[in-house]
């Protein structure tokens, strides 16, 4: 018998022992995956919130067209802007419009005449908007200018910290999967010891003899990746119809396939790893004692 269908022989003759493992693992890997894509949606979250107009500017109700024009131009001459849009009173009406459809009442109750135009700015990057704020700030005909940076500075805030407890997590569940690995494989090289020093007197390689346990190990880092990717797939899945709805006019969705294949790859590589290294690990222990 080759040393793979000793391992699968090993595993089906001890499956509690192997459910445990694999039940411990697949929490891990399901965390991970979890974590991997919180952080891949959190990302593109972040980048269409600086790809927007981050500064925003209020003029004054009695803004002239010519002021406006000339409030554009001049910052529009300044080296760390990227993007100018004018929002007129007519343009503000409609998107006021457009968010308040369901409510009529509110609708009849406002005019163009008393919304205020606006200009929105982007700067080439997130240091610049400071720079811009304070430009529109001295303008006269400005009334209020409103900075989006507090809120692209708080989803890296709630990003970093969200990434560092995945991180932790992690880390908790992998070292347990391990040392839940290395004891179930340690107690198995334990029950064999008198099969183990028969093969040594017969001669059988050291691959013959750690073989099956590593393939054990192995298996089980593979089944638990696969398990937990399959389980973690299933269940965007399930939310992606809330999730587009959640976030309508982000971008997030759909996620491309070739990140879902790289985080599979990824996961199935780390817990080949894992398995065969714990495996290997509880073998070298015991066959010295």
């Amino acid at each position: 018998m080759n040393p793979f269908s000793s391992a699968v022989v090993a595993m089906r003759r001890s499956p509690y022992q192997s459910l445990a493992a694999i039940l411990i693992t697949t929490i891990t890997f399901l965390v991970g995956y979890g974590f991997s894509l919180f952080s891949f949606t959190t990302q593109t979250v972040l980048r269409h919130f600086e790809t927007q107009p981050q500064v925003i500017a209020f003029f004054k109700l009695d803004t002239q067209q010519s002021d406006i024009d000339a409030t554009k131009q001049k910052m529009a001459a300044q080296p760390y802007v990227k993007d100018i849009t004018i929002v007129s009173k007519e343009e503000a009406l409609q998107l006021y419009q457009k968010d308040n459809q369901s409510d009529p009442l509110l609708l009849e109750l406002v005019t163009a005449d008393i919304l205020p135009a606006s200009i929105e700015v982007s700067g080439i990057d997130i240091s610049a908007l400071p720079q811009i704020k304070r430009d529109l700030e001295k303008t006269e005909v400005v009334e209020e200018v409103v900075l989006q940076q507090d809120i692209v500075s708080s989803l890296e805030q709630w990003t970093k910290t969200i990434r560092w407890i995945g991180i932790g997590s992690m880390a908790i569940l992998g070292t347990t999967a391990f040392l839940i690995i290395v004891i179930i494989t340690g107690m198995k090289v334990a029950s064999k010891r008198r099969s183990i020093q028969i093969m040594n007197i017969l001669g059988a390689t050291n691959w013959f003899i750690r073989g099956p346990f590593l393939y054990e190990g192995m298996l089980y880092g593979l089944l638990s990746s696969l398990i937990g990717w399959l389980v973690m797939y299933v269940a965007f899945l399930y939310i992606s119809p809330w999730l587009s709805t959640f976030i309508a006019n982000i971008p997030v969705l759909p996620i491309p396939w070739q990140f879902f294949a790289a985080q599979l790859a990824g996961g199935t590589l780390a817990g080949i790893i894992l398995g065969s290294l714990a495996s290997s690990v509880a073998v070298g222990r015991m066959l010295k004692k």
